[in-house]
């Protein structure tokens, strides 16, 4: 898949031994499949989250904003992770790690300090997956999309049996869960031939005892079909919406959508640490540097 960030040694000020980081991979219930017109008109934003606990996260206490896991942050910034579509509109880098930080504190996740050394490493990016099309050499024969495997598995379409234990390297979009009736899977399905906006996040154990192996926790995979919508607009909202689900797990994409009329607002029960959020910059180690203004 393109687009992806290349892992990252780094160490943090005052902080051993240092830590590799890793890649972000691949992503209510999820809404039954409509009439494909729906999509071309639609301005709703529609947020698809899905998270994935690794063995080890499984075995930790989830997190809350009374009982807190507190982390070291590091962005990854603004990628491409599929085709390249020019004209976006991007939001600003500080925005964007200010909305995160507030939905991470929303899910029990706060800033490590000098009171509290951080126990994970948060890698988080954002910005467009984006169908790869390629022409077709016959006229009376469709273009054909490259990625809609990758696109799937990032929807977390592998939890509704879209994705083949055995893949047909011949044929990219074979999809076992559509053999059967199952509108939840078709309607991932559907979503994964849409250019989206994406947010991706991941938990890595603090400290690192292996820089070269560090261990996963969770990753959170937030998507919205971007037809119709604003990039800088859309991704705050999106964020916002996944808040409760980010790191923890779900057994299936889960999926909601919310009107234009409604601007979610994350609120942390905590006025001292919101206070904290508006007047100072998180600390975050740029893991590479971003592509937002």
């Amino acid at each position: 898949m393109s687009g992806l960030p290349s892992p990252v040694a780094f160490a943090p000020q005052g902080a051993r031994p240092a830590i590799l980081v890793a890649a972000l991979l691949l992503a209510a219930r999820p809404a039954s499949a409509g009439n494909l017109l729906d999509w071309m008109f639609r301005h709703d934003v529609q947020v698809i989250t899905s998270t994935d606990m690794m063995p080890a996260g499984s075995l930790l206490r989830p997190p809350s904003p009374s009982a807190p896991v507190y982390y070291f942050a590091a962005n990854a910034g603004y990628h491409d992770f599929g085709g390249i579509i020019a004209g976006d509109k991007l939001p600003a880098t500080g925005d964007m790690i200010t909305y995160l930080a507030r939905a991470l504190a929303k899910s029990g996740f706060l800033p490590a300090d000098a009171q509290h050394p951080p126990t994970e490493v948060i890698i988080f990016a954002w910005g467009t997956f984006y169908r790869d099309i390629m022409p077709s050499m016959d006229p009376s024969l469709p273009d054909s999309q490259t990625n809609v495997m990758a696109m799937i598995r990032f929807l977390g379409g592998d939890k509704l049996g879209l994705v083949p234990d055995a893949p047909d390297p011949w044929n990219a979009t074979d999809m076992p869960g559509l053999t059967r009736f199952n509108p939840d899977a078709e309607a991932i399905a559907d979503v994964a031939r849409d250019d989206l906006y994406v947010v991706a996040l991941a938990g890595y154990e603090f400290p690192v005892k292996e820089a070269k192996h560090p261990k996963l926790l969770w990753r959170t995979k937030i998507s919205c079909p971007a037809r119709g919508l604003v990039m800088a607009d859309t991704l705050p909202t999106m964020v916002a919406i996944a808040a409760p689900l980010i790191g923890r797990e779900t057994q299936a994409p889960v999926w909601i959508n919310a009107s234009d009329k409604f601007k979610p607002e994350v609120r942390i029960g905590n006025p001292k640490f919101e206070g904290y959020l508006d007047s100072t910059p998180v600390p975050v180690y740029e893991a590479k540097k971003s592509g937002g203004k």
